[in-house]
């Protein structure tokens, strides 16, 4: 048999300890939790399996016989332990109320460690550092299951308080432990409050417990409350060794005053006898029936001074097959270790240390495998491709706008230019023969007035003037707005740049919507003035004057006066002015209504152009450096996000191969073990 389980666990150990290994780097080199919210949940799954694969590795690797041992408070469990253990372990049971497993082996020297739900690990000094932890994180903990239901939620402690203590590791000199090999697993009180703990101790130990030994004081037995979780203990393990915790010393008083032994002291079967009768359900009469079940009555306190007090090593407990069993002794505690050591060293012991270990091995393979692969991994695959989809829309956009910032902007607006000029010839062609008749009509009328020459101009031909150029300036100004607020606001623009336009993003309706502003004053023409000095204007002299020696500068100031305000009659400006007379107003007028009036149009045009064309393109450049800043401030939190996305999705990948791999390893182990069955 030993060169069986040691082949076993030797095979199994090769497979088990790459795998876990592998689990273990895995989950270390996962981005930290905040960062990976989507997985949190499966993640501290997964780091729930690595630590009971590590239990599972101790147990086959070192070849453990792990002994769990339940039973409510005070019930002796501390007692048993001294007892099997031969040392002296009952400090190790610092705060029974607590919901967390107490693993007692042998050591050199003590040594105190304690384990979190998230796989931390803390290690203690000495026996009292520990309890004084474990009393703080109670208050703790008590604080968090009370929060939890006063949400509404069942407690569990991963989600609410992934701090709470799982397991406690003691090692302690235990010489009796040195010669079984075995591991006692003390566990919290039963009918605590805090129940999450009990259930995790059947997950715990459903598969790597040998058998579950159950203490009661005898003169418990017949309180049902007891066995209220006794039947789900049976549903878990194959076999259970049921402890009756007798008190030798216990005296009854006699009729005559005197004390007796009491009947559990003197014949403890006798009581044993009665609960079988008169209080054992029938699920624990069944378990006894089949052999998975029997009672022990025995002296606790006896047994444990005995194992304390032997210091030679020669007292066995849970002796291996060539060691013989000790001679009964009064406590019973002798006969109890005889049925453990032969049920451990039994046939049935080792199938079924091998089949449940591979089978543990299996489940939680296959757990971490669909963990990775199913709502986990598909959740982490898809918010990694919907975080990369929406980085290369960025990042397009972002090309698109490295595209905009490279354009000459001004240049589209070169189109709009040449609509303007066009806009300015057809006024010109349009205004300038109307203009000028306006113009002659205005003289024609002056010579049949008593009007002086300043008053032509300055009452007739100037307003006239000023009045066209405004209607005009009025004209040009309507219809470059209406050229403006056409399109992309008159500028022509490329399909390249219409391209990167619209994957930028960037709207262009809304940020060329500007209403054209007209330049300052642009629509007054009040230096367009005609200022025919009467000093160049031709006059006609007649034969008296030549006769009189007049000149014409005499005569002209005759007919005009000095300055020109001199009122000249319809019949002086006949005689004196003809048509070479006028033909210098004429020419004047048509200088400004060919030349100057175009050219203020000209010069408005321009200005209105330009300034339309600079504001479109500094709203145009202020937006495309608004979103390049706005989308360099998504991208590079979004191209960290995926990246630790792409690392979480490394680390799921290498646990779904390696777990693939395990799983077919241990379906090779089954066949080489034969048990397949």
């Amino acid at each position: 048999m030993k060169t069986s389980m040691h082949t076993f666990c030797q095979e199994f150990s090769k497979k088990l300890e790459p795998y876990g290994e592998e689990l273990h780097t895995a989950l270390e080199g996962l981005p930290p939790r905040e960062d990976i919210e989507q997985i949190d949940a499966a993640v501290l799954e997964l780091r729930e399996i690595q630590q009971r694969l590590s239990t599972l590795r101790e147990k086959v690797s070192e070849q453990r016989t792990f002994l769990l041992i339940f039973g409510p408070l005070k019930s002796g469990k501390s007692t048993l332990m001294n007892a099997l253990s031969g040392a002296y372990v009952s400090e190790v049971s610092s705060l029974p109320a607590y919901p967390a497993l107490v693993y007692v082996k042998n050591g050199d020297q003590h040594r105190f460690e304690a384990t979190d739900y998230k796989g931390s690990k803390r290690e203690f000094p000495d026996n009292l550092s520990m309890t004084h932890a474990i009393k703080a994180d109670h208050a703790r903990l008590a604080d968090a299951i009370v929060t939890a239901e006063n949400a509404g939620e069942d407690f569990d402690p991963k989600k609410h308080y992934p701090q709470a203590i799982r397991r406690m590791d003691i090692e302690v000199p235990a010489p009796h432990l040195v010669e079984s090999g075995s591991v006692l697993v003390d566990t919290p009180g039963l009918y605590s409050r805090m129940r999450f703990g009990y259930d995790q101790m059947t997950r715990d130990f459903r598969d790597t417990a040998a058998c579950a030994i159950f203490v009661v004081k005898t003169d418990n037995l017949f309180f049902e409350k007891v066995f209220e979780e006794f039947e789900e203990l049976l549903g878990c393990f194959s076999r259970i060794f049921l402890v009756s915790n007798i008190d030798s010393s216990k005296q009854d008083l006699r009729p005559d005053g005197t004390l007796e032994a009491s009947l559990e002291s003197s014949d403890p079967e006798k009581i044993i006898d009665a609960f079988r009768s008169l209080s054992m359900s029938a699920t624990l009469r069944d378990a006894i029936e089949d052999g998975r079940l029997k009672i022990y009555p025995i002296d606790l306190q006896s047994a444990a001074t005995r194992a304390l007090r032997d210091t030679d090593g020669e007292t066995p407990v849970l002796p291996d097959e060539r060691t013989e069993a000790a001679p009964t002794r009064d406590d019973g505690f002798d006969e109890f270790i005889a049925d453990l050591t032969g049920y451990l060293n039994s046939s049935n012991y080792l199938r079924d240390f091998m089949y449940d270990s591979l089978r543990l091995a299996q489940e939680l393979t296959a757990e971490a495998e669909a963990l990775v692969s199913g709502g986990a991994g598909a959740e982490l695959t898809r918010t990694s491709a919907q975080t990369r989809e929406l980085l290369e829309r960025e990042r397009a956009r972002l090309s698109a706008l490295d595209t905009l910032k490279q354009q000459d902007w001004d240049r589209a607006f070169d189109a709009l230019r040449a609509k303007t000029e066009q806009v300015l010839e057809r006024l010109a062609q349009q205004n300038a023969e109307q203009v000028e008749t306006a113009c002659q009509e205005q003289i024609a009328a002056w010579m049949e007035s008593d009007e002086s020459w300043n008053e032509l101009l300055d009452k007739h031909l100037n307003p006239r003037l000023e009045h066209e150029a405004d209607r005009q300036s009025s004209l040009l100004l309507e219809q470059l707005g209406t050229q403006m607020t056409a399109g992309h606001a008159g500028a022509a623009l490329s399909n390249k740049q219409l391209s990167a336009l619209r994957d930028a993003g960037v709207q262009i309706e809304e940020i060329m919507s500007m209403k054209p502003q007209a330049p300052e004053a642009a629509t007054r023409a009040a230096n367009l003035r005609l200022a025919v000095n009467p000093a160049d204007v031709p006059v006609k002299r007649t034969w008296i004057d030549f006769l009189l020696f007049r000149s014409r500068a005499r005569v002209r100031q005759e007919v005009f006066g000095d300055d020109g305000d001199r009122s000249v009659s319809p019949a002086i400006k006949r005689k004196r002015l003809g048509e070479a007379s006028l033909d210098e107003l004429r020419a004047a007028a048509r200088h400004i209504v060919a030349h100057e009036i175009p050219s203020l149009q000209r010069r408005i045009a321009e200005k209105m152009v330009d300034a339309h064309s600079k504001a479109c393109t500094q709203a145009l450049q202020q937006n495309v450096s608004k979103l390049n800043a706005r989308l360099q401030g998504k991208i590079t939190p979004m191209e960290s996000r995926l990246q630790t996305f792409q690392q979480a999705q490394a680390v799921l990948e290498r646990i779904k191969s390696s777990s693939a791999r395990f799983e077919s390893e241990l379906r090779d182990l089954k066949q080489l073990f034969d048990l397949s069955g």
